[in-house]
């Protein structure tokens, strides 16, 4: 989660103790922050609010059982960072049903369910939102973004992208094999159950 703050013991005590709404305004004032950059950045088309609202309440049921144990299961933003994913991941497979109720209505074929069983617009969400995620990655050299931009996602031939950048097909090569491989870790990331 980007920036997530360290939360305190007291508060997330004053938290599992009860519906506090004053322990939980504080608790929202520090993380909605976060949580929207997160979903910004991760699942750029789900509703944020929707999300938000739906990891709070999830919050809410788990927290009298929750116990602090950073050494046993990890930091909180960890399991928070965790729930808000699977509640973006619902929201996503929620959008893909309805565009599928949306297209039998209108009596188009709903999209074909992959493999394992996920339906094709959700994976097709994912990977749009994980290759915008790369593509915007202030991490990654912005020539780096650039030939991997051409040459996977335009199509351009290796040859031809690797004499406009000025470098070599073998580092055309080995720039998408790396980013292929970070995109696919960012689909994982998007798309594994918690």
């Amino acid at each position: 989660m980007p920036t997530a703050p360290n939360t305190s013991i007291t508060l997330l005590k004053g938290l599992a103790s009860g519906a506090d709404s004053v322990r939980w305004t504080e608790f929202y004032r520090i993380y909605e922050g976060p949580m929207r950059a997160f979903l910004r950045a991760r699942f750029p088309s789900v509703e944020a609010d929707d999300v938000l609202q739906e990891t709070m309440l999830a919050l809410a049921r788990r927290m009298p059982d929750y116990h602090y144990t950073p050494d046993r299961n990890g930091h909180f933003r960890n399991y928070l960072m965790g729930i808000l994913k699977h509640k973006a991941g619902d929201a996503l497979r929620r959008q893909s049903r309805e565009s599928a109720n949306r297209n039998r209505l209108k009596g188009r074929a709903p999209a074909d369910d992959g493999p394992d069983g996920a339906p094709e617009d959700w994976k097709l969400a994912a990977m749009h939102a994980a290759l915008e995620q790369l593509l915007s990655d202030g991490a990654i050299n912005s020539r780096t973004r650039e030939v991997f931009r051409h040459v996977a996602v335009m199509h351009e031939p290796p040859e031809a992208v690797a004499a406009a950048f000025g470098i070599t097909r073998n580092n055309v090569d080995q720039i998408k094999s790396r980013l292929v491989d970070r995109l696919s870790s960012l689909v994982s990331a998007m798309t594994a159950e918690d």
